[in-house]
């Protein structure tokens, strides 16, 4: 079925992951709940404190989605293989949930200064970081330490999409500095 739905969308011309785009949602409203909530706490501004609260509700519900679609992304390019950095980013997945899930119980009164709600957006922030840094290092395969598996070559919806095998097959190589010397 998941392989089904990629190589309907390779057909119409889309053979990229389905979760890099949607990461921008819970990340972009964890960073912005963390700065709303610091600029409260500086400018004394109880208003803020609120869109903190919503910015952070909203990661929540973006985090189900986003975790879905990076498991649908993990099956089928990468045959659900538990290499190191999908183990963490599994980890911080589940993490993301309980920290952006306890800030919005714990986050119910609005206060202006309270170290608890401060430190479940700053560990939600850190968590997202994370996320992010695990999951470019296994799409472009670098700051890793380990080569990110490849999907197999054959499979159709890479032949449809002309791609070859998974995304890591087509890495933005980093160029090799010149040294200056010419040929």
């Amino acid at each position: 079925m998941i392989d089904a739905l990629y190589e309907f969308l390779a057909r119409h011309g889309f053979g990229d992951p389905l979760h890099s785009p949607i990461t921008h949602m819970p990340i972009g409203l964890s960073i912005g709940a963390l700065i709303f909530f610091l600029t409260a706490i500086v400018f004394k501004q109880k208003q803020l404190v609120l869109t903190a609260r919503h910015a952070s509700i909203l990661a929540f519900i973006f985090v189900f989605p986003t975790i879905m679609l990076g498991v649908m992304d993990w099956i089928h390019f990468y045959h659900a293989a538990l290499f190191t950095p999908i183990k963490i980013k599994m980890a911080l997945a589940s993490l993301s949930i309980i920290v952006l899930g306890a800030g919005i119980i714990l986050g119910s009164e609005i206060k202006l200064h309270t170290m608890t709600m401060t430190i479940l957006y700053a560990v939600a922030f850190f968590v997202m970081v994370g996320l992010g840094y695990f999951g470019s290092g296994i799409v472009y395969g670098r700051g890793l330490g380990i080569a990110a598996p490849k999907a197999a070559t054959n499979s159709k919806s890479s032949k449809i999409a002309g791609t070859v095998g998974a995304p890591s097959d087509t890495v933005h190589k980093t160029p090799v500095p010149d040294s200056g010397h010419r040929r």
